[in-house]
């Protein structure tokens, strides 16, 4: 995927969200997310897309989340006004533009395929609390996957949140590029033995890495050894 096709999936995925908000439980809980409901959820992303916005624009600041009021009209606007604020930003960039990010590229790119990733998977949260979860699209899950072991699962190595992993495991989606995940995550090549592979559709290895399902999803295939998969996704491969 180029850069300038994340926009329209982060536009979709932050109207889709919006849409759970307009007629959904706002108490309801988040399964992935235990110490959230919706309500919490939606001030975690409205924050995301608000900090992100001013990371592109000024540079970076804190991530702020707000108590918000108990009314589902306010809820929504508020959610709007920061997606749609961040929309314009991203679809206005040349994403080649130098800006603040907390990965190795450091341009406006970055914001767009991290953007619509986070809003995609929280969508999927937030209908999730209600018992439907809607599916990712399979480019879009793609690219996560390769989001999470191409940055951030090196980063959380390098910031020493886990340890350089013991075992390789291997995820090979159905619509793309298989990705291994061993050591740091910063050799050039691949390793000299893959001790578990995992294939699937793409959405489902993106959920599987982000906690969202299981290796005992039907849709997953396994192949070689089962505690070593275990093992590496035990570990926390994205924050």
């Amino acid at each position: 995927m180029t850069p300038e096709q994340f926009v329209p999936f982060f536009r979709a995925e932050a109207e889709a969200f919006a849409r759970v908000l307009e007629t959904g439980d706002l108490d309801a809980p988040v399964p992935a997310c235990p110490d959230w409901n919706l309500t919490a959820l939606t001030a975690h992303l409205g924050g995301i897309h608000r900090w992100a916005r001013g990371a592109i624009v000024t540079g970076p600041g804190p991530i702020e989340e707000p108590d918000l009021p108990p009314d589902r009209d306010a809820i929504v606007a508020w959610f709007r006004e920061g997606a749609d604020a961040l929309h314009e930003t991203l679809a206005a960039a040349d994403p080649q533009t130098p800006c603040w990010s907390f990965g190795r590229d450091k341009s406006v790119a970055f914001w767009l395929r991290r953007q619509a990733l986070e809003t995609a998977v929280h969508r999927w949260d937030a209908e999730a609390s209600q018992g439907t979860p809607g599916p990712l699209d399979p480019a879009l899950a793609v690219a996560g996957v390769h989001e999470v072991a191409e940055m951030f699962f090196p980063r959380q190595v390098s910031l020493g949140r886990i340890p350089p992993l013991a075992r390789t495991l291997r995820l090979i989606p159905d619509e793309g590029a298989p990705v291994v995940f061993a050591g740091d995550g910063t050799a050039s090549g691949p390793p000299a033995e893959i001790d578990a592979d995992v294939a699937g559709p793409a959405e489902a290895l993106l959920l599987l890495i982000w906690g969202r399902t299981v290796l005992d999803d039907p849709r997953l295939h396994l192949a070689g050894s089962r505690a070593a998969a275990e093992e590496v996704l035990a570990q926390a491969l994205a924050p």
